[in-house]
């Protein structure tokens, strides 16, 4: 049995959740968008903070319920069946191990620019391959921490979160200190519409779009629920506050920014770009603060990967115990730590961080992670509407589900490319397919409707008052799932057909291992009954 200083606290959830999210969200996303919303992107961070919240129902609810490791894996495999979870799966390694590896070559890039000296070594004919020895070893560094006993882990993400959110605070203050007590040198925000709204209110919805991505991590919570304490309370209340401290601390960021950089100023010869503290800083003259943002944030950079990865070991547990992976992932050392699946997960990253440019990846992982967002809202459907999590099925809910997604998804790429697009960027509007688009996201909510009309009441679940409930189910999970394909339907075209084919890899690679077990199983049984089978029985008492 886990020891109960092994056991995670609200407190360690909390660290883990504002540790993994709040990172490119404050350091790279708050200088993006103000170009794009001018100061009312502060409004944008609350808003996506808001469609986050949406999906986050969904995680609440089930990670309670279902308090085991595996987040979106676990809760596919308990109510959609197998080849969701694996989906799931997917999804999630993308969320965690992968966007880890990336985010520590991004360390190594951040810190080849502190002390002047590119680190990395360049090979092919593109300046975009090279390897990073630099980003390996914090990989290494990281992985070693995660298959340590849990005690040392989360002592190292308790300390370092706190530390990251010192220096998010002294952010805030560096830019909002100064304009409060010399209001005559800074601008005034909130003088009139134009002033805060310099793009209009196009601009902070657009705004918003681009900062929902600074909250993705708040999910990396869920797959520790074996690992807490009380998870039937504790979960619930770590994500919400993550989810309420990052967009608190994300928006005082950008408000702070807002005060240092003037909107204009922001832009380049062809309207685009955007800034950050370390840059402001330095407009400023203000060295000093310059410094301590730029070695801040490379010092505590690495708490994102170390967040990143310690998920990784409960997911591909999960899968083993299922059978979908092999036994190896599952096996426990004294500490209970699945440290023989770790080191191999960890192996293989490690090489991805050494040898793979991560350019094109990054939305790769970001339409990964809207999905899992997605199967986890179906989750929560299915469960409350559909088959209570037990070995039945509503056939009329799940077929309604899945017309869910065969409707919303076209609707909601065919109203974002053809209408909402061209109407915050002043192109030209597809009409024939925005009625197209419309019509479908009509149906798409007739849908929801009709799920709501077929629902099945399981009074074990309805009753169960000591259990966070998502309210207003199915539709705030319905209508989550519509939001998030509009989000799937910003990335490009090029980034959707290597989602996919990585999908169907592994979802091929599955049904190769599944097919392969099958095969060996009726193999030794055919064996066993063969003549020669009964010859080994006979002769040695067993039959393998």
């Amino acid at each position: 049995a886990m020891e109960d200083e092994d056991r995670l606290t609200f407190l360690d959830l909390l660290a883990i959740g504002i540790g993994g999210t709040i990172g490119s969200g404050v350091f790279v996303l708050t200088g993006d968008v103000q170009p794009v919303a001018g100061p009312s992107a502060v409004l944008s961070w609350l808003i996506a903070g808001g469609t986050c919240l949406l999906s986050a129902y969904s995680y609440m609810e089930l990670s309670a319920r279902i308090p085991t490791r595996g987040s979106c894996y676990i809760f596919c495999y308990a109510t959609l069946g197998e080849l969701a979870a694996v989906i799931g799966g997917v999804c999630l390694t993308l969320e965690y191990g992968i966007s880890g590896a990336g985010i520590a070559r991004s360390w190594s890039d951040k810190f080849s620019s502190l002390v002047k000296h590119n680190l990395d070594i360049q090979y092919g004919s593109t300046s975009e391959l090279s390897v990073d020895f630099f980003a390996a070893f914090l990989q290494i560094a990281c992985i070693s921490v995660c298959l340590c006993k849990l005690e040392l882990g989360k002592k190292v993400i308790l300390v370092l979160t706190l530390l990251k959110v010192l220096l998010v605070i002294f952010l805030i203050i560096a830019g909002v200190a100064p304009a409060l007590m010399s209001p005559s040198d800074y601008p005034n925000l909130f003088e009139n519409f134009d002033t805060f709204f310099p793009e209009g209110v196009g601009g902070t919805i657009t705004g918003s779009s681009l900062l929902f991505f600074g909250f993705i991590g708040f999910d990396e919570v869920c797959c520790m629920a074996a690992r807490s304490e009380n998870p039937s309370k504790t979960m619930p209340r770590a994500i919400a506050g993550t989810l309420i401290g990052a967009a608190a601390l994300s928006a005082c960021a950008q408000l702070s920014l807002s005060y240092l950089v003037d909107f204009s100023g922001n832009l380049d010869d062809d309207g685009e770009g955007g800034t950050n503290f370390e840059d402001a800083f330095d407009e400023k003259g203000w060295i000093a603060a310059k410094y301590i943002a730029a070695v801040g944030e490379v010092l505590l950079l690495p708490l994102v990967v170390l967040v990143s990865f310690m998920p990784q070991p409960e997911l591909l547990a999960a899968m083993s115990e299922d059978s979908l992976i092999p036994s190896v992932f599952h096996e426990e050392d004294s500490n209970g730590v699945f440290r023989k699946g770790g080191l191999i997960a960890g192996s293989i990253l490690v090489l991805i961080t050494f040898a793979v440019p991560f350019e094109v990846l990054w939305d790769v992982i970001s339409l990964g992670v809207i999905l899992s967002f997605n199967l986890t809202n179906t989750s929560l459907i299915m469960l409350r509407c559909g088959n209570g999590g037990k070995k039945v099925s509503n056939k009329p809910v799940r077929n309604l589900a899945a017309l869910l997604w065969i409707i919303s998804a076209p609707g909601a790429y065919l109203t974002w490319l053809n209408y909402c697009d061209p109407m915050l960027n002043d192109g030209d509007v597809n009409w024939p397919l925005s009625i197209v688009g419309f019509c479908l996201l009509f149906l798409s909510c007739v849908t929801v409707y009709m799920i709501d009309k077929k629902r099945q009441k399981f009074n074990d679940i309805t009753t169960e008052s000591d259990i966070f409930m998502a309210p207003f189910v199915p539709y705030t999970p319905g209508f989550a799932i519509v939001l998030n394909f509009f989000l799937m339907a910003q990335f490009g075209l090029t980034d959707h057909i290597i989602f996919l084919v990585s999908i169907a890899l592994c979802v091929g690679g599955y049904i190769t291992y599944k097919s392969l077990k099958h095969w060996n199983k009726r193999t030794r049984e055919s064996f066993r009954y063969s003549k020669y089978g009964k010859e080994v029985k006979d002769n040695f008492g067993v039959c393998e």
